[in-house]
């Protein structure tokens, strides 16, 4: 019966009653549309990010880090070895790579980069590079080229070369003596991540490990991608464990700062979402408060007739939390209906914002994220702010005196 009276309370000032259901609605609408937005941002390029540049692991020699020091090899063989023993094998694409330091010279000029030895099909499994080439500016690594080269836009613009064009790679093997490569440019490569891009080439392994001077079958990184992120995490300690010799790291250590704005990503939720529901909540504690105010005569005479104050106190909280509730599921249902076509087709940005956000690795396409556990995060915020919301008129109604409320 409370529940039922509750709600018929609700709609005795329909125009009144309307326009805060409005404003929440509202409300909660711009803020799940911002948070969906937002996530969906940040996550595409996270995953865009660790398949162009990182993979979700990375193995080396434990003093390869340092320096990049040519030397601090370890074996293919040995981890090929050692994985065919684990359970988990199956779920890992791996690529072996030589990483050397050197030199890029054309004829008018020099770069300094970072050269990645590769097999083009197990690189192909772990990065992305590959899609980032355009039809028209090659592609990777062909089996048909002799000593093919693949470099970035960035890499190009500045040696000023381009497709077909003759490069030359120098670097000190492992004896300290210089040595010298001519390579063909085969394909140009741009991410969304032009300042990564820069100074990253990749040749294939076989044309490059010999004259290294390197022992054969030695690798300086072993690139892992896995299914996801939650994956990645729980494989994280079995690889460490498994290679204890080796210098295993994730995503999150090799980018600190894109692991910090994937964490912020858990928390934005209550700090968008708050900040829309404090706002609001003023709104609804004035018209609560407006309506027990002009309702003084008829909490009076409830309490009477014998209707407790637990009751009247209960009766208002009730009338808050229905007021927002229900406005905050048609907004967010709102949300949801306008996000959901936009989740499979994404959102284009580049009418906005061109290309200014290419330094900082994010995209001009969004795809918005509405799951679960988003949904979970605003329905708490928004039953914690209406029982907030509702205190303050309900403790108002406990102090009117049944006779003097009468007599008003």
């Amino acid at each position: 019966m409370l529940v039922r009276l509750s709600w018929k309370n609700i709609w005795r000032n329909k125009v009144r009653s309307g326009v805060i259901l409005g404003a929440i609605a509202i409300g909660l609408f711009a803020g799940t549309y911002l948070v969906a937005f937002m996530t969906g941002w940040v996550v595409d390029s996270a995953v865009t990010e660790i398949g162009n540049h990182h993979a979700h692991f990375q193995i080396h020699n434990k003093s390869f880090m340092a320096n990049n020091d040519i030397n601090a090899v370890f074996s293919k063989e040995d981890m090929e070895k050692t994985l065919k023993n684990c359970d988990f094998s199956d779920q890992l694409n791996i690529s072996y790579r030589l990483s050397i330091n050197g030199l890029l010279a054309s004829a008018s000029n020099v770069s300094g980069i970072s050269l990645k030895a590769v097999n083009a099909s197990d690189e192909k499994l772990v990065s992305n590079i590959w899609k980032n080439i355009p039809d028209t500016l090659g592609e990777f690594l062909p089996d048909n080229v002799r000593m093919p080269v693949v470099i970035s836009q960035k890499t190009a613009e500045k040696l000023k070369v381009r497709l077909k064009s003759k490069i030359v790679f120098s670097f000190t093997d492992c004896n300290g003596d210089m040595q010298s490569l001519a390579f063909r440019v085969c394909g140009i490569f741009k991410t969304i991540n032009p300042m990564v891009d820069e100074g990253k080439v990749f040749v294939r392994y076989e044309d490059i490990c010999d004259i290294t001077n390197l022992p054969p079958n030695s690798i300086h990184e072993a690139a892992i991608t896995v299914k996801d992120l939650e994956t990645c995490a729980i494989l994280l300690p079995k690889l460490t464990n498994l290679f204890p010799d080796l210098d295993v790291k994730d995503w999150r250590t090799l980018s600190p700062m894109l692991a910090v704005s994937l964490d912020y990503m858990k928390y934005v939720v209550f700090i968008y979402i708050g900040i829309f529901l404090f706002a609001l909540s003023f709104g609804i504690i004035n018209t609560m408060l407006m309506a027990v105010l002009e309702r003084t005569r008829e909490l009076g005479m409830l309490g009477a007739i014998g209707m407790t104050k637990g009751r009247i106190f209960k009766m208002i909280m009730l009338e808050t939390i229905f007021l927002t509730l229900l406005g905050s599921f048609t907004g967010i249902i709102l949300a949801a209906l306008v996000l959901i076509p936009s989740m499979q087709s994404g959102i284009d940005l580049t009418l906005l914002i061109g290309d200014s956000f290419d330094h900082f690795g994010f995209g001009t396409t969004v795809y918005p994220i509405l799951n679960f556990d988003i949904l979970l995060k605003i329905v708490i915020l928004v039953i914690v702010a209406s029982i907030l919301s509702a205190i303050y008129p309900a403790r108002k109604a406990l102090k009117l005196k049944s006779l003097e409320a009468i007599r008003q």
